[in-house]
């Protein structure tokens, strides 16, 4: 059996009832060797815990700053708002990986009454030990799933992630990644959900950033020639920033051809993410323009897959 590493990031798993709710537990470590099966682990903690949910890029570089230097399998305790956000991170960052990284985490502190963390725990742990699988994965709710095509489907169920376009890893036979490429930082990018009414107001707060995901209605569709939405798709493309759609269904892709509506895409010189979900979006575009790509440069790039993380 190889070697574990447990890296505690901070999350639900690890918090505890207080008189004010639910706070960080300082002796979770000892708690989560009392509740585990496995003994013969090493565990380590981020410099700062932090609730997942204000968890950012530069957190991404830190937990695979510290996954580099660790041989062997490797579970992740993370909180469950931005998992999927940090697994597909993960995915990019992370080269030439000869064991599994495991994210995984819990709906219900560990410590308190019917929780899911030491089901989770069990599983990521196996996982690391035993799977020949070399790659970035999310154990949760009795599932494997890939990590950069997995999202958060539900707020509280144990089952909370699910992976709409590629079937859970469960029993696949594991597969070989030839990164192409070796970035190891993630700018900044900002995601828009479009929603009926959407005008030029909305990009506005996005304007400083290099990069943004659109999380187009249906196939790829969005408002076209003749509404200020388009003109402020148009206006942005001329300050160079880069614009990727994906669909805000969760499942299916963007087809942008399919409709009249979706036009804009083809026209503006937006890229198409096909079936990428949005934290896998996210990331591969924040971590190609961190490697300095643009333009074409940049739609060839995010049309190709990288780490699996689309069709």
């Amino acid at each position: 059996m190889r070697p574990v590493t447990v890296l505690y990031t901070g999350g639900t798993i690890g918090m505890r009832p207080g008189p004010d709710g639910l706070g960080p537990d300082a002796a979770f470590e000892g708690a989560f060797r009392a509740a585990v099966t496995a003994r013969d682990f090493h565990w380590l903690e981020t410099p700062h815990l932090l609730d997942s949910s204000a968890m950012g890029p530069q957190d991404w570089q830190t937990i695979a700053d510290l996954s580099r230097d660790i041989s062997g399998g490797l579970v992740i305790l993370h909180g469950t708002d931005t998992m999927a956000y940090t697994a597909a991170a993960l995915s990019f960052l992370l080269h030439d990986l000869r064991a599994p990284v495991v994210l995984t985490g819990a709906q219900i502190p560990m410590q308190s009454e019917g929780s899911d963390a030491i089901a989770n725990a069990e599983l990521a742990l196996d996982v690391a030990v035993r799977s020949p699988r070399a790659e970035v994965m999310i154990a949760f709710g009795g599932a494997l799933l890939r990590g950069n095509r997995a999202i958060k489907c539900h707020a509280q169920n144990p089952e909370a992630f699910c992976s709409p376009n590629f079937p859970a890893l469960n029993g696949a036979e594991p597969v070989q990644f030839a990164h192409p490429f070796t970035g190891r930082q993630i700018s900044p990018v900002g995601v828009l959900k479009l929603y009926p009414g959407i005008g030029a107001e909305a990009l506005g707060g996005f304007a400083h950033l290099p990069g943004l995901v659109v999380e187009a209605f249906g196939s790829g569709n969005m408002p076209g020639e003749g509404t200020s939405f388009h003109v402020a798709l148009m206006l942005a493309r001329r300050r160079g920033q880069e614009i990727v759609v994906v669909t805000q269904t969760g499942g299916g892709q963007v087809a942008a051809r399919t409709y009249a509506a979706g036009a804009s895409v083809a026209q503006l010189g937006l890229i198409p993410g096909g079936d990428l979900t949005t934290p896998a979006a996210v990331a591969k575009l924040g971590w190609l323009l961190a490697q300095g790509m643009r333009g074409n440069d940049l739609a060839d790039a995010m049309a190709r897959p990288v780490a699996g993380e689309m069709s």
